[in-house]
């Protein structure tokens, strides 16, 4: 994907990177700017509880990628051998919110539809 089109996430990524949104916002960066998926289908993805890795050792788990998903309470951030983090599943919808709030505003016409998925999302982990 041409950089340009990727303004409404990199806007956002200053103040990301400052409220523990680091991982996610690179794994979404990734997985866009390598054409793995859209941000809505990213977004949908993850409200019906399924993480994605943009490439082999990067990315994020949540509670259908649990042997035992009742026991999910924490979303995981993998990179490789070298790094792993977690956020709780309440600050994983909050970041997630700032990120579509961006979104929207570049994209209007997917509105709709991606607040749905963002409903779903944190009706999942609210």
């Amino acid at each position: 994907m041409i950089i340009g089109k990727l303004n409404w996430l990199i806007n956002i990524k200053k103040d990301l990177y400052e409220n523990n949104g680091r991982d996610l916002y690179d794994i979404i960066f990734e997985t866009l700017e390598n054409n793995k998926m859209t941000y809505p289908t990213f977004l949908s993805t993850a409200s019906e509880g399924h993480g994605f890795s943009p490439s082999e050792g990067n990315g994020y788990a949540l509670d259908q990628d649990w042997d035992i998903p009742d026991e999910f309470d924490e979303v995981s951030f993998m990179f490789g051998d070298y790094e792993n983090s977690t956020i709780s599943p309440q600050k994983f919808v909050g970041l997630m919110q700032v990120i579509t709030d961006n979104y929207i505003t570049e994209h209007p016409e997917k509105k709709e539809a991606v607040e749905r998925s963002m409903m779903r999302l944190k009706e999942r982990y609210t």
